[in-house]
């Protein structure tokens, strides 16, 4: 498990409340005949492909918003997204080492599912999420789906993708790409599931401060193998409605091509 923020073994005095509230679209694009993404905003769970943002409010202490892109081929892939979002809306222990040792519950039952059956060989997706928890504020991610923050009136990438390029980015040999990644630079380091042998994942947790209200995006590689994080920072910052980002991200990767499914949910946090 690796945490990205030193300050992540204090926790919070006085339990807060953490309410959110916002919209998310999941869609299979212009090419695609399946949504292999799925989405989870609390309770609601969408395994299949929306048309409109759908709005959403959760005033729960404690939730869990995620989005899943699955791999393997469409059978596999679809499998695999509804496997990890439902498995997390079931996490009884919301917290980090809760959601941890889901994630790699599912990360062992999607490789045994590929291991039974042909159909499902490969089965695996990516994740990226956060949940409240403890009087806390919690992000997290396994593979390349994104979690960004809107801050200042600018747009902050809080995950890090687990990717060949940010891999040799990391190691020096190459410099951090601004705009939209080249195709050779898309496989993953790790993920949920997705390979024929059981190998050793370590999620990624991030501890999202907040004094009073914020707004997060996330999304999967639909949206940002489309839209470069200039232009979804273009976009997203000067509107203030949920939906209206939503739809209009949505719209800027379908106009790109949407040669993937999309998946962006739009998350406005507010501290009680």
């Amino acid at each position: 498990m690796m945490f990205y923020d030193s300050h992540f073994g204090t926790m919070p005095e006085n339990k807060l409340t953490y309410t959110a509230c916002g919209a998310w679209i999941s869609h299979m694009g212009r090419v695609r005949k399946v949504n292999e993404d799925a989405c989870l905003f609390g309770s609601i769970f969408c395994g299949a492909s929306t048309s409109v943002p759908v709005k959403s409010v959760l005033d729960e202490q404690q939730w869990v918003i995620a989005a899943a892109d699955g791999i393997g081929g469409h059978k596999a892939g679809a499998y695999a997204s509804r496997e990890v979002v439902t498995g997390l809306s079931h996490c009884a222990d919301i917290s980090p080492r809760g959601v941890n040792r889901r994630l790699l519950e599912i990360h062992r039952g999607l490789h045994k599912s590929g291991a039974e059956n042909p159909d499902l060989s490969g089965t695996g997706a990516a994740v990226v999420g956060m949940f409240a928890s403890e009087g806390a504020l919690y992000g997290f991610n396994v593979g390349d789906a994104r979690l960004y923050r809107q801050q200042g009136g600018k747009l902050h990438q809080i995950t890090e993708d687990d990717s060949v390029e940010q891999l040799l980015v990391n190691q020096g040999m190459m410099k951090a790409n601004p705009d939209i990644r080249p195709a050779n630079m898309h496989a993953l380091t790790q993920s949920i599931g997705g390979s024929s042998e059981l190998i050793h994942i370590e999620p990624h947790f991030y501890l999202l401060s907040v004094t009073r209200e914020a707004r997060f995006i996330i999304c999967t590689d639909g949206l940002t193998d489309m839209v470069s994080a200039k232009d979804i920072e273009r976009i997203a910052v000067p509107m203030l409605n949920s939906v209206a980002v939503v739809q209009a991200l949505f719209s800027a990767a379908m106009e790109a091509g949407g040669r993937d499914n999309i998946t962006i949910a739009v998350v406005d946090v507010e501290k009680a």
